[in-house]
């Protein structure tokens, strides 16, 4: 990831909560809900995604923020910043999808978003989908916006 906009303590407090409620034996739902809404707050996005792999399909399966009216959304894999995250296995950031041809604008002018972080969901070495960071600003997820993260 050439991305080091992103603050590694975040994204280890993004990382402990994922351990935290697994540890408390939710369900996977609540897991995925919290996860959302904690990623959002710890970003100081917009909203935030996870998005599991069916088929040839992304679909919305936990939501917060921005993206709450698109639980369910079903997007196509193929020629999205998604997509290239779960072939690349990555994190990857797009700070203006204007500029950026690897995403799908149509769906993200949709949601309403304007930059993103897209980070792979790995299970026993399978990609099973997506967590998705929203901001409705072009230039959220640079080094100069999230200075306050450290």
């Amino acid at each position: 990831m050439n991305q080091e906009n992103v603050s590694k303590d975040k994204l280890l407090e993004i990382i402990n909560v994922q351990t935290e409620v697994v540890q408390l034996g939710m369900d996977l739902s609540s897991i995925m809900e919290l996860v959302t809404q904690r990623s959002q707050h710890i970003t100081n996005a917009d909203g935030a995604s996870i998005e599991l792999i069916e088929q040839k399909e992304l679909v919305y399966r936990a939501v917060s923020g921005i993206a709450d009216m698109f639980l369910g959304l079903r997007l196509n894999i193929e020629n999205s910043l998604s997509g290239e995250c779960i072939r690349k296995r990555e994190p990857l950031i797009s700070n203006d999808i204007e500029k950026d041809d690897r995403v799908n604008k149509a769906a993200c002018r949709k949601i309403g978003l304007n930059s993103m972080i897209v980070v792979p969901l790995i299970c026993k070495d399978d990609v099973v989908g997506i967590m998705k960071v929203l901001s409705k600003k072009a230039d959220h997820f640079m080094r100069k916006t999230l200075k306050h993260w450290s």
